[in-house]
Parts: C-alpha cells; sequence; structure tokens
C-alpha cells in the first residue's frame, strides 16, 4: 500500500474511529500504558491519557488531542493550530483526575495528533506562541506524513484491518511459521529448538532468539526481522570454559550480538534524518530536525559536520522567520511575485559575467544593474553613465587570499550572482519603503 492510499484511508475516518480505532491501540503498541479515551465537555485539552514509566520507575503522564482532518493556520476555526494551543495549554494547566489511584496528576507531554495535513506556516506559530511559556519542548505536533510512519512502525497491520478475514490471517500465520521452521530445518536446528522458536513467536511478547553450536556455525539470534548467522574459528570451537568468562563461543557470540544492538539506539534517528533529508519544504525541515534529531547523538552535542548541519539550522530558521515577515510585506504590497520574478533573473546572467570577468583588465569589476519593465527582468546595463541604473556590484578584480576567491585570487562569477542578489535585496526595500521594526508591528497586530 502506497502513502497516497494510506492518506486516503486516514482521510476517511471519523474523530471518533480516529481516536478509539487508531490511536488508542497504536499507543499501546508503543509502550504506553492504560490509554483511556477522555473525550467530552470536560477534557480540558485530553481527548486521551496514558502513561509510561520512566527510568526512575515514576509515573509519566502523556495527554493527546485528536483532530480528523487538516490543521490549518485559521484562529477561528476548530480545526485552526491557534485552537489547538488553547487546548494544549489546558492540558497542562488543569490536573487529570486519575481515576484508578483516586487523585490527581498532571500532564508531562502533550501530543496533537491529526489524520489530516498541517497547513505549511501554521505549525512554526503554535511552536513560537508555546515557546513563550516554554512549553514547545513538551508538545509535539504529528500530521499524516509522521502518522503514517508510527503507524507502519509500531501498527501496521492497521491498514489491513478492514480489508482481511480471518481466514486470511490465518493463512498468513501458517505460510510465515512454515518460512521460519523450513530456514531452522534448512540450518540444521534441532527440532526442539525450532518449536521453541515457533511458540515464541506466536504466543511470547518478546522476540525469539536462539544460539546454536553447529560445527563452529551459531545462529546467534532470530527476530521476527531477521534471522543473524555466525562463525567461530574451530580452534575456539569447544568447551573448555575460561575462568574469566566461561564458554568461548558463547561469550563470543553474546558480544557480537551486543555490537549489532549497540545501533539500534540511532537507528531510529537514522530514519528520521533520511525521511527528513526528503522534505522539500525547509519550514518542515527546520521543525522536523527541531523535533527529532537535535535531542539525539550526534546533534545534542555536536561537533565536526553534525555541528556545521545545526548551525545551518539555526541560519535556516532565523532566516525563514526574516524572509516570512519581509515576503508578508511585499505581498501586502501587491509585489511579491513582482520581486520572485526580478530575483529569478538574476542568476540566469551567470555566463554574461563569466563573460565580463574573463575579458576585463581593469583593477575593479564595475557591473551595472536595470530593470526591464516589460519583461519582468534584471539586465546588465553597460553604459555606467545611464541614469536608468538600478543597483552596481563593485570587486577587486585580483584579491589574492581574499575571502571567496579562486587560488589565482580571481573572482568567481557565482560570488556577483550572490552579491548582486543581496544588492537587489537592499534596492527593494528603500524603492518600497520598508521599514521592518514598523512593519512588525503592523504584520503582528
Amino acid at each position: 500500500m502506497n502513502p497516497r492510499e494510506k492518506k486516503e484511508i486516514l482521510n476517511n475516518i471519523s474523530e471518533k474511529e480516529f481516536r478509539q480505532d487508531l490511536i488508542i491501540p497504536l499507543l499501546s503498541k508503543m509502550g504506553y500504558l492504560a490509554p483511556i479515551e477522555y473525550h467530552g465537555t470536560n477534557e480540558r485539552g485530553k481527548d486521551i491519557i496514558c502513561f509510561e514509566y520512566d527510568k526512575l520507575n515514576e509515573q509519566r503522564f502523556l495527554s493527546v488531542v485528536a483532530k480528523a482532518g487538516d490543521l490549518t493556520g485559521s484562529a477561528a476555526s476548530n480545526a485552526g493550530l491557534m485552537n489547538v494551543v488553547s487546548q494544549v495549554q489546558q492540558a497542562f494547566d488543569v490536573p487529570y483526575e486519575d481515576l484508578y489511584n483516586m487523585r490527581q496528576v498532571y500532564i508531562n507531554e502533550v501530543w496533537v495528533m491529526t489524520s489530516g495535513k498541517i497547513v505549511s506556516g501554521a505549525q512554526e506559530s503554535v511552536i513560537n506562541t508555546l515557546r513563550k511559556n516554554n512549553l514547545d519542548k513538551q508538545i509535539k505536533i504529528i500530521g499524516d506524513d509522521r502518522l503514517i510512519y508510527l503507524i507502519d512502525k509500531h501498527f501496521s497491520t492497521y491498514w489491513n484491518s478492514n480489508t482481511e478475514t480471518k481466514e486470511s490471517v490465518i493463512i498468513q500465520r501458517d505460510r510465515l511459521i512454515f518460512f521460519i521452521e523450513k530456514l531452522l530445518t534448512v540450518n540444521n536446528v534441532d527440532k526442539s529448538t525450532i518449536e521453541s522458536v515457533k511458540a515464541s513467536i506466536l504466543y511470547s511478547d518478546y522476540n525469539p532468539t536462539i544460539a546454536k553450536n553447529i560445527e563452529g556455525l551459531h545462529i546467534s539470534s532470530v527476530s521476527p526481522y531477521s534471522i543473524e548467522l555466525g562463525e567461530i574459528d574451530p580452534e575456539f570451537d569447544d568447551f573448555i570454559v575460561s575462568k574469566t568468562y566461561g564458554v568461548t563461543s558463547t561469550i563470543f557470540q553474546e558480544s557480537k550480538k551486543q555490537l549489532s544492538h549497540s545501533f539500534f539506539d540511532i537507528e531510529e534517528t537514522i530514519d528520521h534524518a533520511n525521511k527528513i533529508s526528503k522534505l522539500t519544504n525547509p519550514w518542515e525541515f527546520v521543525v522536523e530536525t527541531q523535533s527529532n534529531l537535535v535531542r539525539e547523538y550526534p546533534f545534542y552535542k555536536p561537533y565536526g559536520d553534525a555541528s556545521k548541519f545545526i548551525d545551518n539550522i539555526s541560519l535556516l530558521e532565523e532566516g525563514l522567520n526574516e524572509l516570512k515577515v519581509f515576503k508578508a510585506f511585499l505581498k501586502h504590497k501587491s509585489k511579491l511575485e513582482w520581486v520572485k520574478e526580478l530575483a529569478k533573473s538574476i542568476p540566469e546572467l551567470l555566463s554574461e559575467i563569466e563573460s565580463i570577468l574573463e575579458n576585463n583588465k581593469e583593477d575593479e569589476v564595475i557591473i551595472n544593474f536595470k530593470i526591464d519593465d516589460s519583461t519582468n527582468k534584471v539586465f546588465i546595463e553597460y553604459n555606467n553613465l545611464d541614469d536608468s541604473i538600478c543597483f552596481t556590484t563593485k570587486f577587486k578584480r585580483i584579491e589574492l587570499n581574499g575571502f571567496q576567491r579562486n587560488k589565482d585570487g580571481t573572482l568567481p562569477s557565482i560570488r556577483v550572482i550572490d552579491n548582486a542578489l543581496f544588492i537587489f535585496r537592499k534596492y527593494i526595500e528603500k524603492a518600497l519603503e520598508y521599514d521592518e521594526d514598523k512593519w512588525l508591528n503592523e504584520y503582528e497586530d
């Protein structure tokens, strides 16, 4: 089933089905305890309540705000994320009546889960609002893409729950069990071990593992995902015990298993990183990174490339916020599309600028730019005395050891483009009388 089909399933469920048939069993399969529906007039931001035990064996309560359909940036709509903000704040502010233990408890974390998408630009507004009250670290916003990932990982049978019959499930089970039995038999595993593995798969809550010494060949671990084979040199394949660790083959096999398990903790981080790297929306890229990567190794104490990545994320977030405000100003002035077209035309001058740099013999390279209103494009003006020149770039032709220069000190043409784009931005701000502080006050109002 492809992602589009999965999204169609999510889009067609009611809010009640979303809570009862999907979220509650999903939370159970993710390891949360006693998930119950708390939906009603007195819920105070708590559609579903559950808990888990932390490393100190203390209960941590999770509240889920469940919404069917898309979440928008509208302040008035019940489906608006800003409306959800108040529910989140209520969830933290108003204690939960724990009927099992006859006590009041406060929520430690809130998830906002929706069966639809989160409209671009809305999520960061919520995060910024919650950040003012130091709540942004205690909330996760989960839209359809992330929800599909969680279902695939913890509750994959949900996708076929409406189409599979009891008979088809039995056939699938028997086929898998037969496959596992044949696989182990071919590798000379004894019958009693095979039956033990089958029983573990069918009735145990834990993944099965076995270890069997077959002339140096070991099945070191068995799980629903893989069967690992290991080998030991004949010199060490005996049962003369060490007073330090016992049987050599046993600790050798256990060490290999621990080595592979050492990577389990970062598998989810790697999976998140792979998914994030495929995002095409810079805002989603920043939000997903901050939600799923910055607290994980190697990003929580970054160095090297990881440090550069985190620095870029900070720059990206700051720049996107600044651009959002400036583009809102341009849209307010009905100039956004005009400025976009002009800006896009500047990189198209790259080959012409390369030619200028190759043929220029002066100590200083001066390139003038004009705007052609008939085509909505920026072009190069070679007459330095033309009164209609809009903006100009100036560089020394040769500058050894200069910033972003070629090895021979010459000027890369792409740097002229970058500089022209920055100067063009200043030109537009001046032409449209853009006052950032003044506009911020109007924009926030």
